[in-house]
């Protein structure tokens, strides 16, 4: 009788340490759901931010193409290929779930020397940023 007792007792601290770890797993998933919502409203500002940079590019396009200055519209329209070249190096194989490897990757766009060369930097940061975090 007494080893089905040592059983008994030896089974409650089983169940015990079972309960002890669920409740720190569900903490855990808790703190990754709030921590993925988190990010996910990060990446949904950026992608206004960039929606509204876009809207800006192009309205400087329209005017720079009306008063000829076509060859800033040329280093804006290279800004904007850099721009998505670096959305869709860091992003897309995610949201595609594809996995793939660094040598399947493009190589990141050559920075420019001038001002929009800045901004494509600056975005790029923000972009490292945000995968960081994830």
């Amino acid at each position: 009788m007494s080893g089905s007792i040592a059983s008994y007792d030896q089974l409650v601290r089983q169940v015990e340490a079972l309960k002890k770890e669920n409740s720190h797993l569900r903490r855990e998933l808790e703190d990754n759901s709030n921590h993925l919502s988190k990010l996910e409203n990060e990446t949904s500002d950026m992608k206004e931010v960039l929606k509204h940079l876009q809207g800006k590019l192009e309205q400087e396009a329209r005017v720079m193409v009306s008063s000829g200055q076509t060859e800033v519209l040329d280093q804006l329209k290279a800004l904007q290929m850099d721009i998505t070249s670096l959305y869709n190096l860091k992003f897309a194989p995610e949201v595609a779930g594809a996995g793939r490897s660094a040598e399947d990757s493009p190589p990141p766009p050559a920075p420019h020397r001038d001002v929009s060369g800045d901004l494509g930097r600056a975005t790029f940061r923000m972009l490292e940023e945000l995968d960081r975090e994830r």
